[in-house]
């Protein structure tokens, strides 16, 4: 199981450029990056968007420490 942080970096993505694909506010990446609270939508967002990235199925289960609302 790796961390939103590892699986960005795994991506190559900067936290503004993960944003932008998963079209959630930059402070929202770095809250969910950081274990706070984050709604559920913007949380499958920013997972989808890693998904397609990395080219592999990721659920919101298989990310450690993602604290979702």
């Amino acid at each position: 199981m790796s961390t939103l942080n590892e699986l960005r970096l795994e991506a190559r993505l900067s936290i503004a450029q993960l944003s932008r694909l998963a079209n959630v506010d930059r402070k929202t990446v770095e809250r969910a990056e950081g274990g706070q609270p984050v709604q559920d939508t913007k949380a499958y967002a920013i997972v989808s968007a890693l998904a397609e990235k990395l080219g592999r199925k990721i659920t919101l289960n298989d990310v450690q420490g993602l604290n979702i609302l």
